[in-house]
């Protein structure tokens, strides 16, 4: 006889597959996900208007929502209520992205005065950024087996990650793969589209059945209109 499921945040049965720890948290859910999706619009326009306040306000956003779902918005449950090696991982995330834009400047000026110095930089800066994408992966795998969020913000988490490793590893591959420099090339919007999607995720987390709903009845309206028409 199987243990029974433990209750949402909400106070409603979870039922597997569909409602998670955070289901209930539908403010902190919202809040996280305006922030990410935002910033991943910042992004994709900052590529092409190539701003370096664009390039600062997306990385600090991505943050800011991470940091929300993980404290919770208005007395309600937090990732890190639920799990502290997610809730690590998921912040870490969008930390070597914050970093990066605030050494910038720095780096550049060391690459013409003192070299040996922007390259020790530089490789604590890959150092973080690998350590970062280890502790999301591990944190990807805590929710996905634990159901720790809804399963379309949990497939959008896992695809930004990947794409977060793919790019953190890229460094480590020799200069000489040029058909792989090729495709990453061709892939760099692939992050901030990912961020998009998880943002919107996030967004609809808690909502499914709200959603469900309201479209429904708007495709019955709509029947219904039509027959009147063909009346």
């Amino acid at each position: 006889m199987s243990a029974p499921s433990a209750p949402s945040a909400s106070g409603t049965p979870s039922m597997p597959g569909t409602l998670s720890p955070m289901s209930g948290s539908t403010r902190t859910t919202l809040v996280a996900g305006v922030l990410v999706g935002l910033s991943a619009v910042i992004a994709l326009v900052d590529l092409a208007v190539a701003s370096s306040l664009l390039r600062t306000a997306g990385p600090l956003l991505a943050l800011t929502g991470a940091v929300l779902l993980v404290v919770g918005v208005r007395g309600e449950t937090g990732l890190g209520r639920v799990s502290a090696l997610a809730s690590t991982g998921v912040v870490l995330l969008f930390v070597p992205d914050v970093v990066d834009q605030a050494l910038s400047s720095l780096l550049r000026d060391l690459a013409t005065s003192a070299p040996v110095g922007a390259l020790t930089l530089g490789t604590a800066l890959s150092v973080l950024r690998l350590v970062a994408v280890g502790l999301a992966v591990a944190a990807v795998v805590v929710v996905v087996r634990r159901r720790l969020l809804e399963p379309w913000p949990r497939r959008a988490l896992v695809a930004v990650v990947a794409a977060a490793a793919f790019f953190a590893l890229m460094p480590l591959v020799p200069s000489s793969t040029l058909g792989l420099l090729v495709i990453v090339t061709r892939l760099y919007l692939l992050p901030p589209v990912l961020s998009l999607l998880l943002g919107v995720a996030l967004v609809l987390h808690g909502r499914g059945g709200r959603v469900r709903s309201r479209v429904g009845r708007g495709l019955e309206a709509w029947r219904a209109s039509t027959d009147v028409v063909r009346r």
